[in-house]
């Protein structure tokens, strides 16, 4: 059963202490016997005009109650969290127990809100300031941590009421973050969705191989994964045997009922310590075919504590252009290359050297991204797709110049609602382009909570 509760800031880590738990009138039983039966998510309610939102939590300590101790600092080491790309979807943030007992309370501190708006159409980092870098939160009723359970802890920010943007154009944001939180028991007897324990598109670098397990590191923290007969394998290796430390992934994977991790798919990106990766939304477009693009930075594959605001990648003949469909079945999808790319989409670009400036990129990847609008009424929407009306002021419009997109509906597209003309959605999926009209093709399609 899954149970839904709203929750402030200090939500982004209750995680920890809710390891497996779900709100209601009682106390919660969680589990906390072994590492790895909580599987914590993060995701984002899409605020249209930002770019890139981050938060750093640094320290993260609960208050036990009825003879349970207080615990020390949960974190050993401060957490950047970037939740724009992550909006109609949940990504893994970590896996935590707690000794078993009963905790009334959280104290977190955070700091680093870093907000990113288009200024005069440029990527512009603004004057971030937090209502509260200490926060606390009193459990009502208090939690329960038992062993014996596996969960998923899905933490999804409501950007839209999270920050507010000063000014206009904005010139400063005050951040004052609301999570609607919900958690899920693990069932390994049903299909997983990224919300219940499925692992999609998870980005790092590996850091220990110890067969049938690796270990990579993300910006977030550790992952390890089993491997199995099953598991494929992609790219420039074909087996476990060929992955190599520092190598950059992307892993696709599923979480087991004891809460452990079994990547289905494994990627590399690039080998060796020099390359690296960055994903973000195109803001600019150089020469056509395009030579270069910008990408305003969200996330990338250093962990870098200083990230620039924008990002410039080079485009040459050796360049590959790849769309990953997941689980879409598009039959012959719209093109995606250096004649088909433009403002607006977000891309993830692969590099086998971080030095260069701007960055070569050996591969381009479109990734999903997150639009919301109201279903248009004409034409009418059917079952193969509709039209969606954006905002106008929007970050999409504004880079685009396009205040509808064409949304198709294929096998594979995940509908928690049905469009319905004059209701507004949010539309997780890929947008392509073609001589400046855009499409998308609908991964994920809910009411935007």
């Amino acid at each position: 059963m899954k149970k839904v509760f709203l929750l402030t800031v200090t939500s982004i880590f209750l995680v920890l202490v809710l390891a497996g738990c779900g709100g209601g009138n009682n106390n919660t039983t969680m589990t906390s016997a072994s590492p790895g039966n909580a599987t914590l998510n993060t995701g984002d309610g899409t605020n249209d005009q930002i770019l890139k939102f981050e938060l750093t939590i640094s320290a993260v300590t609960f208050t036990g109650s009825g003879g349970t101790p207080n615990t020390g600092n949960l974190i050993s080491h401060p957490v950047e969290v970037e939740f724009v790309h992550e909006a109609g979807t949940f990504e893994h943030l970590a896996d935590v127990n707690l000794p078993p007992g009963t905790y009334s309370g959280a104290t977190l501190s955070v700091s680093n809100p870093e907000v990113v708006v288009l200024v005069g159409g440029a990527p512009t980092k603004i004057p971030a300031t937090l209502t509260s870098s200490t926060i606390s939160v009193n459990f009502k009723p208090a939690i329960t941590i038992t062993s014996n359970n596996s969960a998923v802890i899905d933490f999804d920010l409501d950007l839209a009421s999270s920050v507010t943007l000063n000014g206009n154009p904005p010139n400063s944001a005050t951040v004052s973050a609301t999570f609607n939180v919900t958690t899920t028991t693990v069932n390994p007897d049903k299909e997983e969705d990224d919300d219940n324990g499925e692992i999609e598109d998870v980005h790092g670098k590996v850091t220990n191989i110890m067969a049938p397990n690796f270990t990579i590191q993300t910006e977030e923290g550790t992952i390890t994964f089993a491997t199995d007969s099953n598991t494929q394998f992609r790219g420039i290796v074909t087996s476990l045997s060929q992955l190599k430390v520092n190598d950059i992934v992307e892993v696709d994977g599923m979480t087991k009922s004891d809460g452990t991790k079994l990547a289905t798919k494994v990627e590399v990106d690039e080998q060796d310590n020099e390359g690296m990766e960055v994903e973000g939304v195109i803001s600019a477009v150089t020469g056509s075919p395009a030579t270069q693009i910008t990408i305003t930075h969200q996330v990338d594959s250093d962990d870098n504590p200083n990230p620039p605001v924008t990002v410039d990648v080079a485009i040459n003949s050796n360049t590959q252009f790849v769309v990953r469909a997941d689980k879409l079945t598009m039959g012959s999808a719209p093109a995606f290359d250096a004649s088909h790319i433009g403002k607006g989409q977000r891309v993830e670009a692969d590099s086998p050297t971080h030095t260069a400036t701007p960055i070569v990129a050996d591969k381009i990847k479109l990734r999903e991204q997150a639009l919301v609008g109201t279903v248009a009424a004409t034409p009418a929407p059917s079952a193969s797709g509709f039209t969606l009306n954006l905002n106008p002021s929007s970050a999409f419009a504004t880079l685009t110049g396009q205040t509808s997109v064409a949304v198709t509906i294929v096998s594979g597209t995940r509908e928690d609602v049905t469009p319905a003309a004059g209701n507004t959605v949010r539309v997780r999926g890929l947008v392509f382009v073609n001589a400046g009209t855009y499409t998308m093709i609908a991964a994920h399609i809910d009411d935007n909570p």
